[in-house]
């Protein structure tokens, strides 16, 4: 995927601009950048195309799961995985039980009773589902418990590797995900989405950033 000359201004507030855009297949992009540099708000634009510069087969085939995106909380996981499979394909949604391991949620329970992890890990299932061919997170780990974040990091390793044909884009302000997942790494700064050659040097400038 690439844009170049990206600019985003968001009520009157230019928080991307003039930067070029390029995105793989088949690796985790992380975009890290300080909290309201804009970061939220391009995962924002890649799905609604705010700025008017995203093609069409972006925008058409963006799945964006951040702590906005919602699945019913009223009903069991048992309940969610019986509609699902009425829409979806059975042995892909067999295939992310088991990544996710959904087991060790209770089927029973109703998911607003359940962890932050496991809708979590309930959402990325729904959404991913859709089998759209950029996959967009925004801040999934954020606010988790390292054994849940831990089980994402893995489950995402093994993904993209059955999915090489998947562009993942990974915003995050937490270096452990970069440590975790093996990918391409940016760091959006001064308006620009700035590619580095390891999560080692972006971290470095990260950490000195004023």
């Amino acid at each position: 995927m690439n844009i170049e000359n990206y600019t985003l201004k968001v009520k009157g507030k230019t928080l991307l601009k003039e930067t070029d855009l390029a995105f793989s297949t088949g690796v985790i992009s992380h975009i890290v950048g300080k909290n309201g540099v804009g970061k939220s708000q391009f995962a924002k634009d890649l799905l609604l195309n705010t700025s008017k510069q995203m093609l069409p087969d972006v925008q058409e085939n963006v799945c964006l799961i951040s702590s906005a995106s919602n699945i019913p909380h009223d009903v069991s996981k048992d309940f969610l995985l019986r509609f699902l499979r009425d829409t979806f394909n059975e042995q892909m949604i067999s295939r992310m039980e088991q990544l996710l391991n959904l087991s060790n949620i209770d089927g029973k329970i109703l998911i607003k009773h359940l962890s932050d992890g496991q809708k979590q890990k309930l959402k990325l299932l729904s959404f991913l589902l859709e089998d759209k061919a950029i996959i967009v997170l925004d801040e999934i780990t954020n606010s988790l418990d390292k054994k849940t974040i831990m089980e994402i990091h893995q489950f995402l390793n093994e993904y993209i590797e059955e999915h090489p044909e998947k562009i993942i884009i990974n915003i995050t302000h937490e270096l452990s995900d970069l440590k975790a997942i093996a990918g391409d790494y940016y760091l959006l700064h001064e308006q620009r989405i700035v590619p580095f050659a390891s999560a080692e040097q972006l971290i470095d400038v990260y950490i000195h950033e004023a």
